[in-house]
């Protein structure tokens, strides 16, 4: 999965082993704002229950983050949807996926957005740049440049890796070990997707320290050379074949994570002391 957002093909296991440990500390404790958030829409009659909803509130306050979760749960029923059709035979039901954007807005999930959004623009992405998700695009294209037949299979093996596609109970005693927590089969895809992220951002920043340790001071289309570009000024005869990818080491996370968790780079900026922290560090993935 590393190798897939742009680390090398043999990540160290150090490496792994950090973003493993963050990955699961965040999840948890998602997982504990969801049944927060459970607890108050009164889903807690018969022990706590977390749903897609309960997971979606959380990244209510981020339209990029939550328009992107949307893509991906209509990517995964479209992918679904043609399965079955398939299996069935039933031209029907072909015809039914192609309706699919004209019918992503019903549903119980629809109904839940027009309860927590007033003014409709969660959803209204005709204005919406993911720029993330576009740089992690480029960053990939230039990699694949450089691979030959063996190794772009094996980088495109890895970027469809996942937590939760056929190991998801195994997924579920990892993040979830308290029985008492109930966590239905569409929150525990979205639990799945927001590991993905995580790493994803991990790796992102990462990258990002790697680039200014690498940086040439005064020279102006320094960053064109490196793996993380400029979408803006991405341009693909620029670039040629690209050197190999080493791969990303502990210190590279710790210094990225530090950045990030760092309290001078809050809201509060330097006012914000360690005593007066909130419980929980602040999420990669909501």
């Amino acid at each position: 999965m590393m190798h897939g957002f742009g680390d090398s093909s043999e990540p160290l296991i150090e490496s792994a082993k950090i973003v493993e440990e963050v990955v699961l500390q965040q999840m948890r404790t998602i997982i504990k704002k969801a049944c927060e958030v459970s607890e108050r829409r009164g889903n807690s009659k018969k022990g706590i229950t977390i749903s897609a909803e309960d997971l979606i509130f959380l990244l209510r306050k981020d339209k990029v983050r939550l328009q992107r979760l949307m893509k991906y749960l209509e990517l995964k029923e479209f992918k679904s949807s043609i399965h079955k059709a398939i299996d069935s035979e039933l031209a029907e039901e072909i015809v039914q996926t192609e309706n699919l954007e004209g019918s992503k807005h019903k549903g119980p999930l629809h109904n839940f957005f027009s309860q927590i959004d007033n003014t409709g623009e969660l959803l209204e992405d005709a204005s919406t740049v993911d720029e993330i998700k576009q740089q992690r695009c480029i960053r990939a294209e230039i990699m694949s440049r450089s691979m030959d037949e063996a190794r772009y299979l094996k980088f495109s093996k890895a970027r469809n890796a996942s937590f939760a596609n056929k190991n998801r109970h195994k997924f579920s005693d990892w993040i979830a070990a308290d029985s008492d927590i109930i966590i239905s089969k569409q929150a525990y895809t979205i639990l799945g997707y927001l590991a993905y992220e995580t790493v994803a951002q991990i790796v992102d920043f990462a990258l990002l320290v790697r680039q200014d340790q690498s940086k040439i001071y005064g020279d102006a289309i320094d960053r064109l050379r490196l793996n993380y570009v400029n979408p803006y000024t991405y341009k693909p005869y620029y670039h040629g074949k690209v050197a190999a990818t080493k791969s990303i080491t502990p210190a590279e996370i710790i210094e990225a994570l530090r950045r990030y968790w760092s309290p001078q780079l809050d809201m509060t900026g330097p006012f914000n002391r360690w005593s007066m922290r909130k419980p929980h560090l602040k999420l990669l993935s909501c």
